[in-house]
């Protein structure tokens, strides 16, 4: 069962880890065989029949590529929601030129409480206006 002091771990990791641009606080929680789905998956990779990344390292590898490429964005997790494996994150964003965005993230975990799969969501509007 998720407790609320692994909620509240998982939500500084990926808040505090993403506004401090802190790829080793994102990954802490993650699991060597995590997966990891995003409709930007395709876009980095080239390959549109791509949309997930696997593995810890890889994952790592986006992560790390994705912050380069997004300075100045902040995060800011609204509301989080549990289940018995899962917990979800309700966010919002904003980029360095003042636009804002939402978003929705899965995140499935195992016996040990590492992340094993990772889902995000956003606006189909959002998400057309990027790819």
């Amino acid at each position: 069962m998720i407790t609320q002091k692994l909620t509240a771990a998982l939500a500084r990791h990926w808040e505090d880890g993403f506004n401090q641009y802190d790829v080793d606080l994102v990954m802490e929680p993650i699991g060597t065989d995590i997966v990891f789905s995003s409709p930007f998956v395709a876009r980095r990779t080239g390959d549109p029949r791509k949309v997930t990344v696997e593995g810890y390292d890889a994952f790592r590898d986006y992560i790390d590529d994705s912050m380069r490429r997004l300075p100045g964005i902040r995060y800011s997790i609204e509301s989080s929601l549990v289940s018995t494996q899962t917990v979800v994150f309700v966010y919002g964003f904003t980029f360095a030129d003042g636009t804002s965005a939402g978003g929705v993230d899965y995140l499935r975990l195992d016996d040990a409480g590492k992340i094993v799969e990772w889902r995000c969501h956003y606006p189909q509007a959002f998400v057309d206006a990027r790819l």
